[in-house]
């Protein structure tokens, strides 16, 4: 075996740990890019210091840099513009409510503290931890607290918890809230009026500037306002508080009684349009929103479509003696309460051999509405029902959502579809539809647009919108609208309305019943009604239309005399009282009243 020399070794071992050609290419071309980019930043540096020193900085540049550093700013939505009643009381105002934020880089609260504020504010300690964590230098931790859950963090003390007066919607009565609406945490109009005039009453948000120190630190509490606010519209409704509010109690009060699914009321001046009160049961409380859900929300009186039943009746008739189809005298064969006429049947609940056609509307008679209406015909019908408002774009109430009733074309009616249409099924009507159609036989004839604003405002009382009282048409002789409201008088002291008489007012109306489809077969339902009532008061001098409907009485009978009808009399009453209306009957204190219950 061949021994290395120890020449070769050293030899060996120094070749192996010699660096290759490549390898030294590699490193000088690092060391080049290293003192390459030394001097490029060296040189940056050097023009930037040259830049310091030639041409400093300008005072704003380094107030805005001071600014961002030590300032932190808070967008706060402005107060809301004031909603009012037509006698300026308020229904809805913006107050000062305190809301909580933190500063996450410095609120570090202990397990006791952490109990202690979910305790207060209502919030789970999972998400006070979770705010802690943020690393931002600002989070809402509770918006719009009450003033003792205030105190109660106040005393506390916790360190980077900060309070800041923001404004909050409040609703002094919370009435009519189907309709006024509500609004969210943000300010921001969530439903009814609110929602549908949000951008004029939400005004111009106001910027607040809250210091702040190195760390991010609030210094003090008190804030400076960059942005000074710009509040909102104010809106005048033609609502009255008080005939809203005894609206909304005999409403309740009737819908509970009856075991009812749902119910509203539209109360009325005929001679102006203007809508004095809008209740809706169920209702909620807009101040609680807790209280606020799907099947409380909904604007029945608004919204809804509903075969109007008997109602209609007085429309018909006044029509047809308009065109001198017939006359109040003019009798009428009644078949003893069943008419048949080929496929046609129709069946009166109160049987009768002849009647006039002013008994007709007393005992609220099919046979016989149907008898007057075929001597107008079928397009004369159609255009009665169009005239009085029926479908009226012009019935929109400022733009609101809002439904329209519907009738089919007049040339697709068969026989049967026609007599139904004349004595209120088959066709579907609105509240405001209905309760306009009344006023317009109240006033004289005259078919006015309904108003729910009667005027908006900016914040210096600058006029925007005016909405005057304006006539659309008229729809009937002035002296066929008295000869109606007469009979429509006796309806009520002697037919299907007696239960609406008062013993102070006249009173003009009628009772309606109508038939609802069944959601499952499709038809016609052998148990669900709404029942209503329509009428105005006092009968020589109306001051009040009202309107009340009770959708699906559980309780029997289901006849529009026996719920709606009370409703309508103790509003009536008491909205008359409260106006100053001077009672226009004699009154015997002395006498006591048998009070009569009827069914229709």
């Amino acid at each position: 075996m061949k021994k290395n020399k120890p020449e070769d070794v050293v030899e060996y071992y120094t070749k192996q740990n010699l660096p290759n050609e490549s390898s030294l290419r590699f490193r000088e071309g690092r060391k080049k890019l290293i003192v390459f980019a030394s001097f490029t930043v060296f040189t940056i540096l050097l023009v930037r210091a040259a830049l310091i020193l030639l041409v400093p900085p300008s005072s704003d540049v380094l107030n805005e840099l001071a600014n961002r550093q030590y300032n932190r700013s808070i967008n706060l939505a402005a107060y809301r513009g004031t909603i009012f009643d037509r006698r300026n009381e308020p229904v809805a105002i913006s107050i000062r409510k305190p809301s909580i934020f933190v500063n996450p880089r410095v609120f570090s609260p202990s397990r006791t503290t952490t109990k202690k504020l979910a305790k207060i504010l209502n919030i789970s300690q999972k998400e006070i931890n979770r705010i802690s964590r943020k690393k931002t230098y600002f989070s809402w931790l509770k918006r719009k607290i009450s003033d003792e859950q205030n105190k109660k963090l106040s005393q506390l003390k916790i360190s980077g918890l900060h309070v800041i007066p923001e404004p909050s919607r409040y609703y002094p009565s919370a009435l009519a809230s189907q309709l006024i609406g509500y609004v969210g945490t943000d300010n921001k109009g969530l439903l009814g009026l609110e929602l549908r005039f949000d951008k004029l009453l939400r005004g111009d948000k106001e910027t607040n500037i809250m210091k702040r120190d190195a760390r991010g630190r609030i210094i003090h509490n008190e804030s400076t306002s960059a942005a000074p606010q710009k509040p909102g519209h104010k809106i005048y409704l033609t609502l009255d508080r008080v005939v809203q509010e005894i609206s909304e109690r005999a409403l309740e009060k009737g819908v509970q009684a009856a075991a009812a699914k749902s119910g509203f009321v539209i109360v009325s001046d005929p001679h102006t349009g203007h809508v004095l009160a809008m209740a809706n049961y169920p209702k909620f409380n807009p101040n609680n929103s807790k209280s606020i859900n799907n099947k409380n929300m909904r604007n029945y009186a608004m919204l809804d479509l509903f075969e109007p039943g008997s109602v209609v009746k007085p429309l018909v008739i006044a029509r047809a003696m308009n065109l001198k189809k017939t006359s109040l005298a003019e009798a009428f064969d009644i078949h003893k309460g069943y008419y048949r006429e080929g496929s046609l049947r129709i069946r009166d609940s109160h049987p009768s051999d002849e009647l006039s056609t002013e008994e007709i509307l007393i005992e609220s008679s099919n046979i016989g509405t149907y008898k007057i209406a075929a001597k107008m015909g079928h397009e004369n019908l159609y255009k009665t029902y169009k005239d009085f408002g029926l479908g009226e774009p012009q019935f929109r109430i400022n733009g609101n959502q809002q439904s329209l009733g519907r009738i089919d074309p007049w040339k697709r009616w068969k026989k049967v579809r026609f007599a139904n249409i004349s004595f209120g099924q088959g066709l579907l009507s609105s509240g405001i539809e209905m309760t306009q159609a009344y006023g317009a036989i109240a006033n004289g004839g005259q078919l006015m647009k309904p108003i729910l604003i009667q005027k908006i405002e900016d914040y210096q009382s600058n006029l925007v919108e005016d909405n005057p009282p304006q006539v659309l048409r008229r729809v009937i002789g002035e002296r066929v609208a008295r000869k109606v409201s007469k009979a429509l008088e006796k309806v009520v002291s002697k037919g299907t309305g007696r239960n609406a008489a008062s013993s102070l007012y006249t009173v003009a109306g009628k009772t309606g019943t109508s038939e609802k489809a069944d959601p499952v077969t499709k038809g016609y339902s052998k148990s669900l009604r709404v029942a209503s009532f329509a009428g105005f008061s006092p009968v020589s001098d109306p001051h009040l239309v009202i309107y009340v409907v009770i959708d699906e009485p559980g309780n029997k009978p289901y006849y529009g005399g026996t719920w709606a009808a009370p409703v309508f009399k103790e509003i009536n009453e008491q909205s008359l009282r409260y106006l100053n209306v001077a009672p226009d009957k004699n009154i015997d204190i002395s006498a006591v009243k048998q009070e009569t219950t009827v069914t229709q």
